[in-house]
């Protein structure tokens, strides 16, 4: 279910501008919510491209090459967990997955499987393009020009300017996503960043008031860098304020 009437169709034509010429591959199985969704980014000013089941999905975005994927999770044959993997194998078009359950192992395996974001069913019309206005802006971000941060502490490597970490000389594989949180947390070694802060650079604004975004994302980082989740020594928690990220030394 989707909130939407006239007066948003109306407000997302004069305010997010930001989708003329875009390309929206929609995959969901239901013929309603593909006409609904369409409609919203239509009139938003995207051209949109639909598709009924992963296999059509991924054929179209190899003819089309959209800007942005919005996927469902429930869909018959490949789930959108398998859809997004295969996906993501071949592309790193920005990618929002849709599910009509709210609980944090969804969230995680949508993360795992190579999401850009997550969102929840019913939303409304704007809460949609507003997240789908974020992942554009942050994958056209992310292709520009940025700072060079380098981190290594005989462990931990991070390398900005190539888009890599590694773990004791082997790649970590993170999203998009994961690497922003991280790169975000070690730029500001050793000063705690609270909730808000880490949304609002990392997410940016439209994600105000959603903190179980960054404990997601942490948890993630946490076991994908930490020697003992349970333990962290790289990135700490600041009781009921937000993280700090602390430098380690390590002499192997």
């Amino acid at each position: 279910m989707i909130v939407y009437d006239a007066l948003d169709s109306r407000r997302s034509k004069i305010k997010i501008l930001f989708m003329l010429g875009k390309k929206i591959l929609l995959i969901d199985d239901d013929p309603d919510f593909l006409q609904l969704t369409s409609h919203i980014f239509e009139n938003a000013g995207a051209h949109v491209i639909m598709a009924r089941d992963g296999l059509e999905g991924i054929s179209k975005l190899f003819t089309h090459r959209p800007n942005l994927i919005i996927l469902d999770v429930m869909m018959p044959g490949q789930d959108g967990f398998e859809v997004c993997q295969r996906i993501r194998q071949i592309s790193n078009t920005p990618l929002i997955m849709l599910t009509a359950l709210n609980n944090e192992q969804e969230i995680l395996k949508g993360l795992d499987a190579g999401a850009d974001d997550f969102l929840s069913k019913p939303f409304n019309s704007e809460v949609l393009l507003a997240r789908a206005k974020a992942v554009l802006r942050r994958s056209e971000q992310s292709n520009g020009h940025q700072t060079v941060l380098n981190y290594d502490d005989g462990r931990l490597k991070i390398d900005l300017e190539k888009h890599r970490v590694l773990i004791k000389g082997k790649q970590v594989k993170l999203t998009p996503v994961e690497f922003r949180l991280l790169t975000y947390l070690v730029s500001n070694t050793g000063k705690v960043l609270s909730f808000v802060q880490i949304l609002d650079n990392v997410w940016g604004s439209e994600y105000k008031g959603n903190d179980d975004y960054v404990h997601v994302y942490i948890s993630q980082l946490r076991r994908k860098i930490e020697l003992d989740t349970k333990n962290p020594r790289y990135i700490l928690s600041v009781h009921g304020v937000g993280y700090l990220f602390e430098k380690q030394v390590y002499d192997f």
